[in-house]
């Protein structure tokens, strides 16, 4: 998404991802970012938690309206609602679809490949 960001800027529209990655956002110089510290599959809170949802979209229009400087990330102050464990394990769904096996198999190689050519 960062990188798509930056593409609608180059066509003169403004922008802002709301990430749970802000490193990723701020390495790729996605133009600006609100960073949740929530787990993956939740970046705008847990489901039927309207009222959630809405201040992180509030927050991220904030962030659209009020930042000038390019490469900004700001981070959402509020901590995810319960344990992280339990957020982590409901964005997993049970059984794992079956491409999460054969990633899983490769994944090992392809980390490899990485540092051969670092």
């Amino acid at each position: 998404m960062p990188v798509l960001a930056r593409l609608f800027e180059s066509a003169g529209m403004a922008t802002v991802v709301i990430t749970n990655m802000p490193f990723w956002s701020e390495r790729v110089g996605a133009p600006r970012s609100l960073g949740v510290e929530f787990p993956f599959g939740h970046v705008l809170g847990r489901p039927h938690d309207v009222a959630l949802q809405r201040r992180v979209l509030l927050a991220a229009l904030d962030v659209l309206t009020h930042t000038d400087a390019p490469d900004t990330v700001v981070h959402f102050p509020e901590p995810w609602p319960e344990r992280l464990e339990a957020g982590l394990r409901a964005s997993e769904p049970h059984p794992p679809p079956p491409i999460a096996g054969e990633v899983g198999r490769h994944i090992g190689k392809f980390l490899m490949g990485l540092r051969r050519r670092s």
